[in-house]
């Protein structure tokens, strides 16, 4: 058995940090003295510490550690790799906006690069599914809604009136959650099912701007809107 303090100096931690852990459930003492309150640690204990220590330098947060720790090997491996994949997502994300931050801190003005078209659209019936997500979770809730939305299509024998689309109805980023609603145009009607509902597109004037490859992406799409706002 080791003093917390000498689990400290082997697992490379500070107490503070080993209290959080107890306090947490993410790494508890092996045995706290009933009268003293002294906290020890097993040496077994060390090699869960030090895979703490290695987590935090890569700034995961206690609840994934807590995640990573609970889960079989394999399992732990892959919420390991999904998390590093985010941080680089992110990563990438914030490299795309430090042009446009600098232009901004220097006052400089961004040329509008996008043509704005403008056209009439009829009223159009769709089916969609609305959720709120939040960027990490956009392409996959549009790939499971467009499969479920095709799904009822063709269950119901309906026919689709034109390409699938999205409607937000809120900011979509790291910090806001819509919501998003994905949307399938078709003829006639379709009987909802679940959370999957049938409306009918308001007809009227729209105006649209075309984007193609790497302006589609987060963050690199919120800065056409901006500029398109001008």
């Amino acid at each position: 058995m080791l003093t917390i303090g000498g689990f400290a100096d082997a697992a490379q931690l500070s107490l503070k940090a080993l209290r959080l852990y107890d306090q947490l459930g993410i790494l508890k003492p092996s045995y706290v003295d009933r009268e003293s309150g002294y906290r020890y640690y097993h040496a077994d204990q060390l090699p869960a510490a030090r895979l703490i220590r290695m987590m935090r330098q890569m700034d995961m947060p206690l609840a994934t550690i807590r995640q990573v720790l609970a889960a079989a090997p394999a399992d732990a491996e892959t919420l390991v790799h999904e998390y590093w994949r985010t941080r680089e997502r992110r990563m990438e994300e914030a490299r795309r906006l430090l042009l446009d931050l600098v232009a901004s801190l220097r006052q400089e003005t961004t040329a509008m690069a996008l043509e704005v078209s403008v056209r009439t659209a009829d009223p159009q019936p769709i089916i969609s599914i609305t959720r709120n997500v939040k960027v990490e979770q956009l392409g996959k809730h549009i790939g499971d809604s467009l499969k479920r939305l095709f799904a009822l299509v063709e269950e119901q024998g309906a026919t689709m009136a034109g390409p699938p689309l999205g409607i937000y109805h809120g900011p979509v980023n790291h910090d806001a959650d819509g919501p998003i609603e994905v949307c399938l145009p078709v003829q006639g009607r379709i009987l909802a099912s679940g959370d999957i509902a049938m409306r009918e597109l308001a007809g009227g004037k729209i105006a649209s701007v075309m984007l193609h490859g790497d302006q589609c992406e987060f963050p690199e799409i919120l800065m056409k809107f901006d500029n398109q706002k001008r």
